[in-house]
């Protein structure tokens, strides 16, 4: 029985570390304007609140974009970071979608990357430029946006892709922990057998 115990609290360990790894990552948990909102006003910078910290790196850990659908840039100014919090002063231009795109060092020291999109009806207050600010670092390459259809978060901040790899590994270990049972229960059943 002691066997079965063991397989059982090694399969835990296996199925669960995954998951521990992977939801370090800081992810969003809201923005300013919200993914997918409509604007009207005049929008002097657009704000990202993570679930922890983002490292500054000296002031070189976030890269924003805020691009138009044409690709052309209206960041006024470079990422700031402060705590959970990264910003950055634009100046949008003409109505139309826009999308924020980032790059940011998480807590746990690895680069995590996305957007949002949303649509602006402000007053235009500048007419963009080509490509991203070269004060600021280079140009940031963001998976899809986190707009309708797109593979978000979940609650748990981990991404639907991650969470399937998840699910497939624990149904792996989970056939593994079976076989082993059966093993050992087999084997538990000769012994008994061969006893006189």
């Amino acid at each position: 029985m002691g066997a079965v115990t063991g397989a059982v609290l090694t399969a835990s360990v296996l199925v669960f570390a995954p998951a521990t790894a992977a939801s370090a990552h800081d992810y969003l948990v809201s923005s300013t304007p919200a993914a997918n909102a409509t604007v009207t006003s005049a929008l002097p910078r657009v704000t990202l609140v993570f679930d922890d910290v983002v490292l500054d790196e000296n002031g070189r850990g976030a890269l924003v974009q805020v691009t138009d659908a044409s690709g052309r840039n209206y960041e006024a100014g470079c990422a700031e970071v402060q705590g959970r919090d990264v910003s950055v002063p634009v100046a949008l231009g003409a109505a139309g979608g826009y999308r924020v795109t980032w790059q940011i060092v998480s807590a746990d020291g690895h680069p995590v990357s996305a957007s949002i999109q949303f649509a602006y009806h402000g007053p235009a207050a500048g007419q963009g430029h080509a490509g991203p600010l070269t004060k600021c670092g280079t140009k940031v390459q963001a998976p899809a946006a986190q707009g309708p259809g797109a593979s978000a978060p979940t609650a748990s901040g981990i991404s639907t892709t991650t969470l399937i790899v998840l699910i497939v590994a624990g149904a792996v270990v989970l056939l593994v922990l079976v076989a082993v049972v059966l093993i050992v229960l087999l084997a538990g059943r000769r012994r008994g057998a061969a006893r006189p």
